[in-house]
């Protein structure tokens, strides 16, 4: 019980007890009449009653009472008939109107329980519930673009591809990609069914900043909805891409003539026997390299290893392999080739997770299922970021490592899936190529963001103390990341919409493009997305039940009535007597 007890004026505590010793001294030597009777006894005992009545009122004495109530919060997409339902199972519950970006702490230390119905809450207000007891009971999304799926930075002369879910279309309805322009680029027509899957393609001619949009029409081309799509074309300049493999493969046969014909300039090394390679160059001069040095790894933008070669690096190698991954941002490809999913190599480890699945359907609408290691990679990590759902990469100082889950993508070809196959190994190279920038590179996981909402970004570069400025005006904090010595973390809250830029202020060829939408833009993919999540994040062990116990001041009102009482005893005795 008295673990239970504490004082709002803690700090006040000993000056406190010190006057209330020397108070009830005073009194007590007052009370002295040359004998120890009752009287002195019982006056003695009022007397340090009143003083102690008197401390308490400057102390504030506070007491933990365990919480006790349930709340409801309401986010987009709930419905009447669960809250309804809830009402019922418990009239006393207090209902919240949930609204992005509120402060909950003062209604959730009220509450031992929390229920969330509809869609749930934004990403950037989870953290608030990490401490608290909450069942979350969600609601689908009941029609739109559940699912999208589109490069947002591609290069001139590829295809844009837009890929999507859409579900409960009005029969007969159109989906339209329109160009910068408002020209209809390609269209779809749906069916009567509740989910289809969308497929629109156009060519990219021109480098720039560019804003399609996704139109829906009914059958009598009445548009009801209009939804940007921000896409950042860069002008496509060629790679030098060293291929080292320890035996030939159909994969890495495939893989150097799909990157000759794009244009890179590739050398191939492969193993022939022992002390022997076969070396063969592709739009680019004869250059045999049989082992690796500082010199001949900084004129290259990626290399490839399959799993076995880069274990059979000599400790040299190793060590300039590493330092040009580092300090210039080498990026290096991790191909593969045994039965079973190599983690580990000697530039380190893949995070990766059991799978019982060892098929992947790569895009949104219904393709060949690829064949694949039965792992994955995690949603998120310190130093991984995700390439598709096939690829992960995982920083090192200014450059990168990566790999794939899948197997056999040359089979692709074989079956006449060139896009796919072009897709699949272009988002790998750019997600792991050498970036052009000396002096850092940006990195989010969104090209897009909504305005007055939270934008995050990493920036990885080696200074000391980096500066970054959003659209020429505003400098942006950046929290350094205790564990990745070369990330910097930092978060914006763009009030217009449009295109807007981070720009780094040492270098102002390092930037980062984003496009700011307004809100109810892409409603129901966010609430799709803020579902998922939601559901993911409730999953873990927060929502079990914990007692909260809450501080409650004890009423002064009940010590001040008694100091008065034995103070008017203390006054009313002697007039008795």
């Amino acid at each position: 019980m008295w673990s239970n007890l504490s004082f709002e004026n803690i700090e006040w505590f000993t000056v406190v007890v010190l006057t209330a010793i020397l108070l009830w001294g005073i009194f007590v030597w007052k009370s002295w009449n040359g004998r120890a009777d009752k009287r002195f006894y019982l006056n003695s005992f009022m007397g340090f009653v009143a003083v102690l009545c008197l401390s308490l009122l400057v102390l504030r004495p506070t007491y933990l009472q365990k919480v006790k109530g349930e709340a409801v919060l309401l986010t987009d997409g709930y419905q009447k008939e669960t809250l309804d339902s809830i009402k019922r199972t418990n009239r006393k519950i207090s209902v919240l109107d949930y609204t992005p970006g509120m402060n909950l702490s003062s209604s959730l230390d009220s509450i031992d329980r929390l229920l969330i119905t509809g869609y749930g809450v934004r990403d950037y207000d989870l953290w608030q519930f990490k401490q608290s007891s909450v069942s979350f009971l969600p609601e689908d999304v009941s029609d739109g673009i559940l699912q999208l799926k589109y490069d947002q930075e591609v290069m001139v002369g590829d295809e844009l591809t837009v890929e999507g879910l859409f579900k409960n279309p009005i029969p007969q309805s159109k989906l339209i990609l329109h160009g910068p322009g408002g020209n209809p680029l390609d269209s779809i027509v749906f069916l009567n069914k509740e989910e289809q899957g969308f497929t629109l393609k156009t060519n990219l001619k021109a480098s720039g900043k560019f804003l399609f949009f996704l139109q829906e029409k009914d059958s009598s081309d009445t548009v009801y909805n209009t939804e940007p799509l921000p896409v950042v074309v860069k002008t496509k300049a060629p790679l030098k891409i060293l291929m080292v493999n320890e035996f030939p493969s159909f994969e890495t046969k495939y893989l150097k003539n799909f990157l000759s014909e794009e244009g890179h300039r590739v050398i191939a090394k492969t193993k022939l026997t022992k002390q022997k390679y076969k070396f063969e160059y592709f739009n680019t001069e004869s250059q045999p390299i049989y082992s690796l040095n500082s010199d001949n790894l900084a004129s290259f933008d990626l290399v490839i290893f399959d799993d076995l070669s880069l274990n059979m690096l000599s400790n040299s190698e190793r060590t300039v392999l590493t330092e040009a991954i580092q300090q210039n941002g080498l990026g290096v490809f991790v191909q593969q080739t045994e039965n079973r999913f190599q983690s580990k190599n000697n530039l380190g480890a893949f995070e990766i997770q059991p799978d019982t699945e060892n098929t992947l359907k790569v895009g949104v609408v219904a393709e060949p299922l690829l064949e694949k290691y039965p792992v994955s990679f995690p949603a998120t990590g310190l130093m991984e970021m995700a390439i598709g759902n096939y690829g992960n990469s995982k920083r090192l100082g200014l450059g990168q490592i990566g790999t794939t889950s899948l197997k056999n993508t040359y089979e692709l070809l074989l079956d006449g899936k060139q896009a796919e196959y072009k897709e699949i190994w272009t988002s790998l190279i750019n997600g792991l190529r050498k970036q052009t920038q000396n002096m850092g590179a940006f990195r989010s996981e969104y090209n897009w963001a909504f305005v007055n909402e939270p934008y995050d970004f990493s920036f990885f570069t080696s200074e000391e103390n980096p500066a970054v400025v959003l659209d020429n005006h505003y400098r942006v904090p950046l929290l350094k990341n205790t564990i990745v010595a070369d990330e910097w973390q930092g978060t914006v809250y763009p009030k217009e919409k449009g295109w807007h830029e981070l720009v780094s202020d040492l270098d102002t060829t390092v930037s980062k493009n984003f496009y700011v939408m307004e809100e109810g833009n892409w409603s129901s993919l966010t609430s799709q997305n803020t579902l998922k999540r939601n559901k993911r994040f409730f999953d873990t062990s927060f929502t079990d039940y914990k007692e909260k116990y809450l501080p409650y001041r004890i009423p002064p009102i009940w010590f001040f009535l008694i100091f008065l009482s034995a103070m008017a005893y203390l006054w009313l005795v002697p007039k008795l007597r």
